[in-house]
């Protein structure tokens, strides 16, 4: 069991608990396995590893005005977070999203620690642990961390030293005083940002969700393009996640993708090394996301110098201390404050990094890790980037009025990965691949 004492909340956290108000704000994880497991071993391992962490054995209550605590749950009892069900035989990944699907903005019992963990049997034969973490507790960083915590690695495999995240600098009173010009700028450029552009993506929200993601992408191919055009591999897949917009949004009959659509990216800002302390410690930037560019190249020198140019800004540092200042305002106030920023975006963007070797849970390997981002009143797209055992995916969880068929847009990345792999390999020269044949087939 995890320490049983009550701990204070940060005003992060708690800006995020409240914020739940606006929307779901719940993380789905999805751990599909090589084989089916045990209720019981599942039990098991939630029970000696999971609850050793305060925020899985705690619920949340407000004791003073504008402060709250985490508090141990005197009933806590790893069986109220654990369900278990079977599909019908023949079930496989498409009955699981739409499963998800139905699940994935359900609230959570306030009486209790905000999580849930659903053993799904059936999926191919196999089975899947659906996972539902509020954000209030962790954030994509951290849950990976515990990840890495709740599993063993695969029996014979070596031990991988993930990828690293660029260091942040800290928001100082000393970087304060020296990069002033700078942080002015990028303080007037997150209030005065204009109103993103209209699309069918972005406008009034509604209650059902839907949620799809792509086949696994070769992490080496993808870490060969970066290192080809000195990008990264996060610059890689957000060029990859632009084509598969553009090419959606013009199979919707989009009259005309004239410029870019603006993606909040968060941003981690924890020091290194605390990636297994939960919590949340992120920024959001404002990336304009080159969804108006046919040239996959263009696409991605674009999201390159334009990622390159907000890390070596303070708007990911600002972005969180805005966020800890309204965990410390009334709600009303918090609301408006967070919504300066989210409501002038039309998606939210997050690039996690998974364990770098395989994993296993009671020796029975994960062969899929994905994440989605949670959905909130601001904002309907969500897309995430998870990378796992040498292999990325992109997730999608969105608004049904905004984006009906998501399941589209995830079958768009591998034809938008690979025409970018075409045109790197052609080295300038015309891509045979140059539109998705399903986009020319709905034309």
């Amino acid at each position: 069991m995890g320490p049983s004492r009550t701990r204070a909340m940060s005003s992060v956290d708690y800006a995020l608990w409240r914020a739940a108000g606006h929307g779901n704000l719940v993380i789905p994880l999805l751990m599909v396995f090589s084989a089916e497991l045990s209720r019981d071993a599942v039990r098991e391992n939630l029970q000696t590893r999971l609850a050793l962490y305060h925020q899985f054995t705690h619920r949340i209550e407000r004791r003073w005005w504008l402060r709250a605590h985490w508090v141990p749950d005197p009933a806590f009892s790893i069986d109220k977070h654990l369900d278990e069900l079977r599909f019908p035989a023949g079930s496989g990944a498409e009955e699981l999203k739409t499963w998800m699907s139905g699940e994935v903005c359900k609230p959570l019992a306030n009486d209790r620690p905000l999580w849930k963990a659903t053993l799904v049997h059936g999926i191919d034969g196999r089975s899947a642990l659906v996972m539902r973490v509020h954000h209030s507790l962790a954030d994509g960083m951290s849950l990976m961390g515990l990840i890495s915590h709740m599993t063993d690695i695969t029996q014979g495999a070596p031990l991988m030293e993930p990828a690293r995240v660029s260091q942040r600098e800290a928001l100082s009173i000393g970087v304060l005083l020296r990069r002033a010009p700078r942080v002015l700028a990028d303080a007037l450029q997150m209030v005065f940002m204009r109103k993103d552009r209209s699309t069918k993506l972005k406008g009034q929200l509604g209650r059902d969700k839907s949620l799809a993601w792509s086949d696994a992408l070769s992490l080496a191919a993808t870490r060969e393009i970066a290192h080809r055009h000195s990008a990264t591999v996060n610059d890689v897949m957000l060029a990859v996640i632009a084509g598969a917009l553009h090419w959606y949004l013009r199979a919707r009959d989009e009259a005309a993708v004239a410029g870019p659509l603006r993606a909040a990216i968060p941003m981690n800002i924890r020091p290194r090394g605390d990636s297994s302390i939960l919590g949340n410690q992120f920024g959001l930037v404002g990336l304009e996301l080159p969804i108006h560019l046919t040239d996959p190249l263009q696409r991605l020198r674009a999201v390159r110098d334009a990622m390159t140019a907000l890390k070596g800004g303070l708007q990911g540092q600002l972005a969180l201390a805005l966020v800890r200042c309204a965990g410390l305002l009334p709600l009303h106030l918090q609301q408006l404050v967070l919504g300066i920023f989210l409501r002038r975006c039309t998606a939210v963007i997050t690039n996690v990094i998974g364990p770098a070797e395989a994993r296993t849970v009671a020796g029975v390997r994960i062969d899929e890790l994905i994440g989605f981002v949670p959905q909130t009143m601001m904002v309907g797209v969500g897309v995430s980037i998870l990378s796992y055992n040498d292999t990325v995916r992109i997730g999608f969880l969105v608004d049904n009025k905004l984006m009906p068929d998501c399941a589209a847009a995830a079958a768009l990345i591998r034809d938008s990965f690979e025409q970018l792999r075409c045109a790197v390999s052609w080295s300038g020269r015309a891509c045979p691949l140059s539109e998705p044949a399903r986009v020319k087939a709905r034309a």
